[in-house]
């Protein structure tokens, strides 16, 4: 028999600002990177692949100091 354990968590005021925080850094770099998609896919008709997107993110660390904080 499987058991699932579940369990509550209850940060602090600090640490759920911290949470808030990632969660919105997370949400911007996906938002971010469908924009990539739709807009490679306009100039090259193609979908990029996943190497291509990769090899975006050293850089886009770089630019985007809470991006390398997640």
């Amino acid at each position: 028999m499987y058991y699932a354990y579940k369990y509550r968590l209850k940060p602090s005021d600090a640490h759920r600002e911290e949470l808030d925080r990632h969660r919105d850094i997370c949400r911007q770099l996906y938002n971010h990177t469908r924009y990539r998609l739709n807009e490679y896919q306009d100039e090259h008709g193609e979908l990029p692949s996943m190497t291509t997107l990769r090899s975006e993110l050293p850089d886009l660390k770089k630019w985007w100091d809470g991006l390398s904080d997640v």
